[in-house]
């Protein structure tokens, strides 16, 4: 027996907005707030500004999540990194079959 995978329609959300709304907002964190957080977990090898930079462009859909980033936002917020890799797999698959369509 074959499956069919069903397509969405419907777009995926992207990892940041999922981060953003479920977590930053939830929190009442600001992006900063949540960058030192972030910053201070990588034991300060990397900057807060650094930092704050690639967290704004997760947020706002101009970077793709990085294994790097989901494992880094799994030890800070508890949460298991391939939940956010897979966020990003869906949204690639998603855009890929779009393009290819």
């Amino acid at each position: 027996m074959k499956l069919k995978r069903q397509n969405i329609e419907r777009r995926p959300s992207h990892p940041g907005e999922i981060l953003k709304g479920l977590w930053l907002d939830e929190l009442s964190m600001t992006q900063l707030e949540f960058a030192e957080k972030l910053s201070k977990a990588t034991g300060g090898k990397i900057k807060v500004s650094t930092m704050q930079t690639k967290l704004s462009e997760v947020i706002n859909g101009k970077r793709a999540m990085s294994a790097d980033f989901a494992v880094l936002l799994g030890h800070v917020l508890d949460t298991s990194p391939r939940m956010w890799m897979n966020l990003q797999v869906n949204l690639d698959i998603w855009e890929a079959e779009r393009d290819a369509a």
